[in-house]
């Protein structure tokens, strides 16, 4: 036999804990099975696909990232616009916004 540890996050495993239990299981149990699906399906025994909008939402987020590292390379380069207080900011945010 061998002894497998692992970190989780108390309210994940908690969580789990709490279904397993519902389920009849333990948390040895589950990962116990866990392991033989592995075995059985020479991989992860369940898809780990993202749908169509979860690699449309990772696009857009890494497209966005390059903007804002793009626009702040540019301010650090070039300097950016000042404002005499973060009320002056916040307006002139809204009126880029509008």
């Amino acid at each position: 036999m061998s002894i497998l540890r692992t970190t989780v996050d108390d309210k994940i495993f908690d969580s789990a804990n709490d279904i397993l239990a519902t389920l009849g299981m333990d948390m040895n149990g589950a990962v116990r099975m866990f392991l033989q699906g592995v075995v059985l399906h020479n991989g992860i025994p369940f898809d780990l696909r993202l749908t169509a909008e979860q690699v449309q939402a990772v696009h857009l987020r890494k497209q966005t990232n390059r903007q804002a590292t793009h626009e702040a390379r540019e301010i650090a380069k070039n300097g950016g616009p000042s404002h005499a207080s973060v009320e002056a900011m916040l307006n002139a945010i809204e009126r880029d916004d509008a």
